[in-house]
């Protein structure tokens, strides 16, 4: 047995430090007033440690009721105007979503894909943007879809070279993997806070470039209302100012997040992620589960592992989960071939364990027993 034997050491994994303990009492607290002081007293601190995570000093910070998917439409609406063209660097399903999104808002995308697993490189976008006038370009820093992690700081210097803003899609990343955006010059950062922030879903992230809020601002009008960040604006920069109800709880979340990120410091953060990244893969490869993903661009928060030759994968995932372990099968091109598992946020080795223990029990149950045994 791989792990099963192992699990006792559960029961010595310690409970939370007493930072953690008050910042979880705290969640438990009544909602309040959304236009309250105590409010703007949760709400700058979020903002504060969204910005170190984002690793700006000069960016904006919005934050308001959605997920990704809003941060998503928010982030080109503000700064791509209808008839002008977003070219979108995909490595998978995710990255593919903001195709149709764009063309919703009347915006030309042009798609530049890698194979799944692999990722777009500086050298493809270079040769797509010589042959454009892109206001903008996507980048997907982990695809969820793939586990790919892009070389975002390569891919915005090609896009900056041909004058194109660029946004980078961190919600799978921001967190839990180095994110440097002022140092790599990107202009809008979009996340929610489900991912490696480790909040419940009900949030939309981004930090806002001062040059981005400037090409906002010299629009008469985009085409939305509750994503145009001047609309928001005010609201953020004094979150007493009425736009639209906080989501109040949300904030007691993100803010005991961002409180738990500064305890562990974000070298220390990033570093457990790549541990446990790395302990996970070869736990799960010694059961016979290997990474879809090429080898250099796996990414620290989450795996997507191909499933042993002639498993049943619907079998397969019921068994984790009936567990307790929560995995997701694959999308698009690699639908039925593998498994997707996150691990982020505030995980330890005792997830892992975990995991490892569900994963290696459900096996062995499949396993059919070897003729005249028994």
């Amino acid at each position: 047995m791989l792990v099963l034997d192992e699990m006792d050491k559960l029961l010595m994994i310690p409970g939370p430090t007493p930072v953690q303990r008050e910042i979880l009492d705290a969640l438990g607290q009544p909602t309040i007033s959304h236009t309250s002081a105590r409010i703007a007293e949760i709400i700058r601190p979020c903002q504060d440690g969204i910005r170190d995570a984002a690793g700006t000093e000069s960016a904006e910070i919005f934050l308001f009721g959605g997920a990704g998917t809003l941060a998503q439409e928010a982030a080109v609406v503000n700064v791509v105007a209808p008839g002008e063209t977003l070219v979108v660097a995909s490595n998978g399903f995710f990255g593919d979503r903001f195709v149709p999104l764009a063309e919703a808002y009347g915006i030309r995308a042009e798609r530049v894909a890698a194979e799944w697993g692999q990722s777009v490189t500086p050298a493809m976008l270079d040769a797509h943007l010589a042959g454009t006038n892109a206001r903008a370009v996507t980048i997907t820093q982990v695809e969820t879809s793939t586990g790919t992690m892009a070389p975002v700081a390569e891919l915005a210097a090609v896009a900056k070279r041909h004058g194109a803003l660029i946004i980078v899609d961190a919600v799978c990343a921001l967190g839990g993997v180095e994110t440097r955006m002022d140092d790599w010059g990107v202009d809008v950062l979009l996340s929610g806070a489900q991912k490696a922030l480790g909040v419940p879903p009900g949030l939309a992230i981004l930090a806002v470039s001062p040059a981005a809020m400037e090409i906002r601002r010299s629009r008469d009008r985009i085409p939305s209302y509750y994503a145009d960040l001047l609309n928001w604006e005010p609201s953020m920069r004094d979150p007493q100012v009425y736009f639209s109800t906080h989501a109040v709880n949300e904030f007691y979340a993100l803010r005991a997040a961002v409180e738990i990120i500064a305890t562990e410091g974000l070298a220390n953060r990033f570093a457990r992620h790549e541990r446990i990244a790395r302990t996970f893969r070869a736990g799960m490869e010694a059961l016979g589960f290997s990474p879809l993903t090429a080898p250099d661009y796996l990414a620290p928060t989450m795996s997507v592992l191909a499933i042993p030759e002639g498993t049943d994968a619907a079998r397969l995932i019921a068994g984790i989960g009936a567990r307790g372990v929560v995995v997701a099968g694959c999308l698009g091109d690699w639908k039925g071939r593998g498994l997707r598992f996150g691990h982020m946020g505030n995980i330890t080795e005792a997830e892992v364990l975990r995991t490892l223990a569900a994963v290696e029990s459900t096996v062995l149950e499949m396993t059919p027993e070897p003729a005249g045994r028994g």
